[in-house]
């Protein structure tokens, strides 16, 4: 009680007439979000200690945007010297100012990268468009292939090269071998991707030649040397019964499941289902936002038909969203996102102390029993929706048995 009537005198010492109706409007965003009481209170701490150190800056310096609230939660809150009972929890502030930063229209706080020249920024923000208009990437392909050409262009200039007309396969190559040390070879695969994509952006406008491109070696990264992990049947059944599919959340991870292990989609795909895109009549799903960027259609097996109904009928909240799996916590009623997909699978893992290597084991194991049961390549590509019939070749050799009927003998003999 004691703490709440500060509270309200803090508030109150703000003495701006905006500073009460944000906050009170703050106070019903989050409660239409559907969070809990113990949030609201520490999220308007936050709040109402950002709007106390905004009205402390020269008026020029009060506007509300995601570099604003950058530097209060970068430079004031570990210095803060404010009285009680304001909050100083970086953690908690971010969360907080980001929700603030969505109800008054404005972008979340971007990830913090090293600060470069406003040259490289320039240089950056046409490749950004370039990647969004021309090439059609998805935001999270575009941040990291700018990070990764940002580094290089940090790196010419202390090199000191010039961004455009000095660039080599040599100067690439070596500054590849330089970031190399400490990386997958994987990761040294992406790094090298994101530069020969900045090279067919500069070709695009003209300041390299085509063969400076070509010219870029990828680096070796032997996937092929390794089976595809895949669940037997028996981990299989142990899995999709790790959940409570009493609770509403339970029923929705299993749905959720369901739609990873017997459809073999990916978990953006499962975020994406919408009510319309399941056709009950003719028992099909219409995926609409996909890998491909193309509409598919697949047959909807009866174990995934009734997670589906059990969870629609029984344990989704009311709400006006279109989508199938909604959140059951704030943000109350909307659509979930790729990484409630894959968190729910991944506590799954942990309680049946299943070791986690990603979401991706089930579309092997969706490969890994159709190939069993008989399927020809051809088949299983339409269901796993392959382009190519090459990256389906790769879970041939899951079938162990079957591949040992065509092994040759080794040719000599054993001493």
């Amino acid at each position: 009680m004691k703490n709440r009537k500060i509270y309200h005198q803090f508030e109150h010492d703000l003495s701006l007439d905006t500073a009460s109706e944000l906050i009170n409007r703050f106070k019903s965003y989050m409660k239409k979000r559907g969070h809990q009481p113990s949030t609201i209170r520490a999220y308007l701490g936050s709040i109402t200690h950002f709007i106390f150190w905004l009205k402390k800056r020269p008026p020029d310096k009060r506007m509300i945007n995601w570099r604003v609230a950058q530097t209060f939660l970068m430079q004031h809150l570990p210095v803060c010297c404010c009285v009680p009972p304001v909050r100083k929890e970086i953690k908690t502030a971010r969360a907080a100012l980001n929700q603030f930063l969505l109800m008054e229209g404005h972008e979340r706080m971007r990830p913090i990268i090293d600060e470069s020249s406003p040259e490289i920024e320039k240089v950056i923000g046409f490749f950004d468009k370039y990647l969004q208009e021309v090439c059609g990437h998805s935001e999270n392909t575009r941040w990291y292939h700018c990070r990764h050409v940002r580094m290089f262009l940090s790196w010419l200039k202390n090199e000191r090269h010039k961004v455009h007309t000095q660039i080599t396969p040599q100067l690439i190559c070596r500054f590849v071998h330089e970031q190399a040390n400490g990386y997958r070879p994987s990761s040294i695969g992406v790094l090298v991707y994101s530069l020969r994509t900045y090279l067919r952006f500069l070709q695009f406008n003209g300041h390299v030649a085509l063969s400076s491109v070509a010219t870029i070696p990828k680096p070796p990264n032997w996937s092929a040397s390794s089976l595809p992990q895949a669940l037997n049947s028996n981990q299989l059944t142990r899995l999709l019964a790790a959940f409570n599919r009493s609770t509403a959340i339970g029923k929705r991870d299993y749905a959720m499941a369901r739609c990873l292990t017997d459809l073999g989609l990916r978990c953006c795909e499962v975020a994406h289902i919408k009510l319309n895109a399941i056709d009950w009549h003719n028992g099909v799903l219409h995926l609409i936002k996909n890998k491909s960027r193309r509409e598919e259609t697949l047959p909807i097996p009866d174990t995934t038909a009734k997670a589906l109904v059990d969870y629609l009928r029984y344990g989704r909240p009311k709400t006006n969203s279109r989508a199938v799996f909604v959140y059951h916590r704030a943000p109350l009623g909307n659509a979930v996102q790729n990484s409630t997909v894959r968190g729910a699978i991944r506590r799954a893992f942990s309680r049946i102390d299943f070791p986690w290597t990603g979401t991706h084991i089930l579309r092997n194991t969706v490969a890994s029993r159709l190939l069993e049961g008989g399927a020809s390549l051809k088949e299983i590509a339409d269901i796993l929706r392959h382009r190519s019939i090459n990256t389906t070749k790769s879970y041939t050799k899951i079938d162990l048995s079957n591949l040992s009927k065509v092994a040759l003998p080794w040719p000599g003999r054993l001493s």
